[in-house]
C-alpha cells in the first residue's frame, strides 16, 4: 500500500517521524528486484470513510483533529495531545491520517475478500493513539480501527507488535475482550516510552489472558530477543488459531535506532518475520516506528523479501553511478554483521528475559490449554 503523495507528508523538518521512509523502501524494493513478481501489486490507498474512525475513536476527538487541520487551535486540543512536540499541528495532518488509516483498512479487506496472502502498509502502525487523544506521533489508530472492523466481520485476529515501544493504544482497545489475541514484545517500560507494557498486564474480564506483554531489558540482542519471541509467540498464536495475523514490524528494534536501546540486527529481524509468516494463515503488516531512516527501510525491504519468498539481488553493486542510500554506500548490503553482547551483560539480560518468559508461560499458557514441555 503506497503512494508518493502519502510518503511525501512531513511532520516537520526536525521531527523524527519520516513518512519518506516508505519512498526509500520503494526504491530499495526496485533496486533489489523485490517488486517485479506477477503476483505482487502496488496499490495507492484511498482515505478511509470518516464513519469508520468511530469504530475506535470518540467523535469529539475527531472533530478536534479536523479543526486543527483547518487552522484552529485552543487549549482543548492541547489537552487531547495535539500541538505537542510529538504530535504537531500541521496543515494536511487530518487527510494524511485518513489516507494512512485507509491504507491499513483497505489492505485488510483485500485479505478477507480474495486470494491475497500478505499486505504491507509501511505508512501505518500508529499503535499509540488513544480513543480521545494523540500520542507518540500517532493521531489516528489505524490498527485498532482495522482490527475492530475485522472482528465485527467474524474474523479471528492475532496482533503481534514487534516495535521497540509498547503498543499501548492497541492494548487499551482490546484489553477486555477475548476476540483478539494481542501480543507486544518491546523494550521494558522501565527505560522507554510509553513506560508501560509489563508482563502482569494480561487483560481483564473476558480479555484475561488475551493480552500478552513481553518486556525485555535495554541492550537486548538478537539471541535474547529471539529466545523470548519464539518461546511465547508461536505457542500462543497456534493455540488461538487466528484467521489473520496483524503484525506491527517497527524498525526501531535495530541497534542503530536513535530513540531506543536494543541491539537487534537484521539477522534477528528476518528470523522474527520468517516465524510470523510460518505461523500465520494470512498477514497484514504495518511499518510503525523506526528513526534511522535507511536502516528502517532496509529492514522493511528484508521483511518484504521474507514474506514473498524472494532473495534480494543487487544488480547495481560495484557499478559506478549505481543507486546508494545513506549508510548503504559504505555497507553495500541490506544485512548487518552479527552482534552479540559481552558475556556478563548478556547473562544479566538473558536472566531478565527468562523471568519474563517463565511468568507468561506459567500464568497465561494454562489459560490457552498450552502444556509446558520444560521448566
Amino acid at each position: 500500500m503506497y503512494s508518493d503523495e502519502l510518503a511525501s507528508f512531513e511532520y516537520g523538518d526536525n521531527h523524527p517521524f519520516k513518512p519518506s521512509r516508505a519512498k526509500q523502501l520503494y526504491d530499495l524494493l526496485r533496486r533489489y528486484s523485490l517488486i517485479y513478481e506477477e503476483d505482487q501489486k502496488i496499490i495507492a490507498p484511498t482515505p478511509i470513510d470518516e464513519d469508520l474512525l468511530y469504530l475506535f475513536h470518540d467523535k469529539k476527538y475527531i472533530e478536534l483533529l479536523k479543526k486543527c487541520d483547518a487552522g484552529e487551535y485552543n487549549i482543548e486540543m492541547y489537552a487531547a495531545g495535539l500541538g505537542t512536540d510529538d504530535n504537531p499541528v500541521t496543515k494536511g495532518m487530518y487527510q494524511f491520517a485518513l489516507s494512512a488509516t485507509g491504507a491499513t483498512y483497505q489492505g485488510a479487506m483485500l485479505l478477507i475478500d480474495g486470494p491475497t496472502e500478505f499486505v504491507f502498509n509501511p505508512i501505518g502502525g500508529f499503535h499509540h493513539a488513544g480513543r480521545s487523544h494523540a500520542e507518540g506521533f500517532c493521531y489516528i489508530n489505524d490498527i485498532a480501527i482495522t482490527i475492530e472492523a475485522l472482528i465485527r466481520k467474524g474474523v479471528r485476529v492475532a496482533y503481534i507488535d514487534t516495535d521497540v515501544h509498547h503498543g499501548n493504544g492497541v492494548q487499551n482497545a482490546f484489553y477486555e475482550t477475548n476476540k483478539v489475541l494481542t501480543i507486544s514484545i518491546h523494550e521494558t517500560g522501565k527505560t522507554l516510552y510509553p513506560w508501560s507494557g509489563f508482563e502482569d498486564g494480561i487483560g481483564i474480564r473476558a480479555g484475561r489472558g488475551f493480552n500478552v506483554n513481553i518486556p525485555l531489558p535495554s541492550e537486548t540482542d538478537d539471541e535474547i530477543y529471539l529466545y523470548a519471541f519464539e518461546e511465547i509467540v508461536p505457542p500462543l498464536v497456534g493455540a488461538f488459531k487466528p484467521d489473520i495475523v496483524f503484525a506491527e514490524i517497527g524498525g526501531d528494534i535495530h541497534r542503530d535506532d536513535p530513540l531506543a536501546h536494543f541491539n537487534v540486527t537484521s539477522n534477528g529481524f528476518k528470523r522474527v518475520v520468517r516465524t510470523i509468516k510460518n505461523i500465520s494463515p494470512k498477514v497484514i503488516a504495518t511499518g510503525g516506528g523506526g528513526y534511522n531512516v535507511f536502516k528502517t527501510a532496509a529492514l522493511w525491504a528484508l521483511a518484504w523479501a521474507e514474506m514473498c519468498g524472494i532473495t534480494p539481488q543487487d544488480h547495481y553493486a560495484g557499478i559506478v553511478g549505481g543507486m546508494m542510500y545513506g549508510p548503504e554506500a559504505q555497507s553495500g548490503s541490506l544485512d548487518d554483521p552479527p552482534f552479540s553482547l559481552e558475556e556478563e551483560k548478556k547473562e544479566e539480560c538473558m536472566r531478565q528475559a527468562r523471568d519474563v518468559v517463565r511468568f507468561i508461560q506459567e500464568t497465561l499458557f494454562p489459560l490457552h490449554g498450552i502444556r509446558l514441555t520444560h521448566t
